[in-house]
């Protein structure tokens, strides 16, 4: 973890997590900090790619995992710009070619520590509990 690099990503994230509507009227969903922490885990048990593959795929999750690969490549490429489905995905592909694996391994990480820090900086919602439906009286 480069320290500088996280400092320097935090505000960062905290506009990337509003760019890509991750934040909506100043909250965001709890399910988002606990898929962000999950990213993290999926890295060091496995590799950059993958992690980035499975979290940039439409899921079953409680939000929408591509948000934060979004969130992530906004903070990286440090742009305000649209961003592709698939972006950090074809960038991560694209840099392991050219032999920087490390590098940007590194760089997604600090991203990812800046999100989970400046999801801080928002109000959290839960989400709603699921009703069960056939257990009601009638």
């Amino acid at each position: 973890m480069g320290k500088k690099r996280v400092d320097r990503y935090i505000p960062r994230a905290y506009e990337a997590l509003k760019q890509v509507e991750i934040a909506e009227n100043n909250t965001i969903q709890s399910g988002f900090r606990r898929q962000i922490a999950s990213f993290g885990a999926m890295i060091a048990m496995g590799s950059t790619l993958s992690a980035v593959a499975l979290f940039s795929a439409e899921n079953r999750a409680s939000v929408n995992r591509e948000k934060l690969m979004q969130a992530i490549y906004a903070i990286i490429m440090n742009t305000k710009d649209s961003i592709p489905k698939y972006a950090l995905f074809e960038y991560v592909s694209n840099e392991i070619k050219k032999g920087n694996e490390v590098e940007v391994a590194e760089m997604i990480k600090d991203a990812a520590i800046a999100i989970k820090l400046a999801i801080n900086l928002y109000e959290i919602k839960d989400e709603k509990p699921k009703k069960e439906e056939n257990n009601v009286a009638e």
